[in-house]
């Protein structure tokens, strides 16, 4: 489960990331990124009624939040950032999300300079 502290809890705030931020496609999911002045970055994750039922939706934002918990040493402090499922989320293999999460904060450049490996294990080099 991903810590309070990393969540992206008002929706005042989630309203924000998808009206001020900059986003990024990939076809298992979006995310949008913008500036904060926190500490830590936070998170959040939506599905809507396209992804499917409730069942559908919850694992796919489950798939996405799991993705993103065991790679946040790696994310840079400062931002806010949204991940929307998209249809075809629920039905991947978490490597295929995990995958789509990486690439995503890769592309929003959101890695910051440690070099830390998959499930938070530090890398040499």
């Amino acid at each position: 489960m991903l810590q309070t502290q990393y969540r992206l809890r008002r929706s005042g705030d989630v309203k924000r990331v998808k009206q001020q931020g900059k986003s990024w496609r990939h076809p298992l999911a979006i995310l949008l990124v913008t500036k904060s002045d926190q500490d830590v970055s936070r998170f959040a994750f939506t599905a809507s009624r396209g992804v499917g039922k409730a069942v559908a939706r919850n694992r796919a934002k489950r798939l996405l939040r799991e993705a993103v918990r065991l790679h946040l040493g790696q994310v840079e402090a400062g931002w806010d950032c949204v991940f929307v499922a998209r249809a075809a989320t629920a039905r991947a293999s978490f490597a295929d999300v995990e995958t789509a999460v990486l690439s995503l904060l890769a592309r929003a450049h959101l890695f910051g300079d440690n070099k830390v490996g998959r499930h938070g294990e530090h890398s040499d080099g």
